[in-house]
């Protein structure tokens, strides 16, 4: 407690002379726990006084402190600690990690946030079996396609001509449709495949057929079983066989009553067929005709018939090149399915 110029160090009965600088003073007794490293001369005002005793018991209150605090075991003044208090709670002064649940109305927050305001993905984003809606038709290469953009180009893409998917080969072999046997173009048939059958001894039977077994009847695809699926402009990829790896297009230019209407069709597409074209004949009468489709797209070619089976001979024979893509092979005697090959080359 001070009195007048004195203070006194509760607890030890000693008083210390006012006026005085004390720069180092020892523990006065035990109870008193904060050495004292200067005391200045007596305060001039009551508001700079210490209130209260220094030792055991905790100050209770202290006033008029000037400067603020700069050593760990400075005292401090309102004006510091508010200071302190608010750089605290300021979150430009935080770091670390906060939990969503601690920050009021964060969901809220971002829910309202547009994506293009975020920072782009780096990686593959699921939108787990969701569709993206409203997209504009795209203008770049890399833009996303609306469902109304990629109908909009199949549709110029394929205007005036209608897929019909693909057969397995195409062939200009006269088949029996009722029961074809095993091999066509060269090829075992399996049940459900799809074959084109191009010179037919019966017109009519021109198109696509599918494959039932050997000995059952072939029928028409499911795509091709009536009038008005024979769509003008058809066409078939074909997968293997003399034509393997081109299309062929269906060039009928009238509608199409199928059983009645022979079916015409060009092939399209690079195959060996471009320089050259082999295949072996059907059963043929005496001074019938053998029509080759070759479609090399000239008259300037060479052609000759063999026998398949030994001698292997080449034969004399009637040869006509009736149109750029067709020959008609003229026999005087009768010939076999099979028996005899025609070779093609274009010059």
């Amino acid at each position: 407690m001070c009195r007048g110029c004195n203070v006194r160090i509760d607890g030890t009965g000693q008083d210390i002379g006012g006026g005085t600088n004390i720069r180092q003073m020892g523990r006065p007794s035990e109870s008193v726990q904060t050495m004292i490293d200067a005391v200045t001369p007596a305060p001039a005002s009551p508001e700079e006084r210490v209130v209260g005793r220094v030792g055991t018991d905790a100050v209770s209150l202290m006033t008029g402190i000037g400067a603020a605090g700069t050593a760990a075991g400075d005292a401090v003044n309102k004006s510091q600690l508010d200071a302190n208090a608010t750089a605290d709670r300021s979150r430009a002064n935080h770091s670390g990690t906060q939990t969503a649940a601690t920050i009021n109305d964060f969901d809220a927050q971002v829910r309202v946030s547009r994506l293009d305001q975020m920072a782009a993905p780096t990686g593959s984003v699921s939108l787990n079996s969701q569709k993206i809606t409203n997209l504009l038709d795209p203008t770049g290469a890399q833009d996303a396609a609306t469902m109304a953009y990629v109908d909009a180009q199949l549709t110029g893409l394929t205007t005036g001509l209608v897929l019909k998917g693909s057969v397995r080969a195409a062939s200009d072999v006269n088949v029996d449709i009722s029961a074809p046997g095993t091999t066509i173009d060269g090829l075992t048939a399996a049940s459900g495949q799809v074959f084109w059958l191009r010179t037919q001894t019966t017109p009519a039977e021109q198109g696509p057929w599918t494959f039932n077994g050997s000995a059952a009847a072939m029928t028409r695809p499911t795509n091709f079983d009536t009038s008005g699926e024979a769509v003008l402009g058809s066409f078939w990829d074909v997968r293997e066989g003399t034509y393997a790896d081109t299309f062929l297009l269906m060039t009928n230019d009238t509608a199409v009553t199928l059983g009645t209407t022979t079916l015409t069709s060009v092939i399209r597409g690079t195959t060996a067929a471009t320089t050259g074209y082999t295949t072996t004949c059907p059963a043929v009468s005496a001074g019938a005709t053998w029509t080759v489709t070759h479609s090399l797209g000239t008259r300037a070619l060479l052609a000759s018939v063999a026998r398949v089976a030994s001698p292997y001979d080449f034969v004399d024979i009637r040869i006509e090149r009736t149109t750029t893509n067709t020959l008609s092979i003229l026999p005087d005697v009768a010939l076999s399915s099979g028996e005899f090959e025609v070779m093609v080359k274009s010059i």
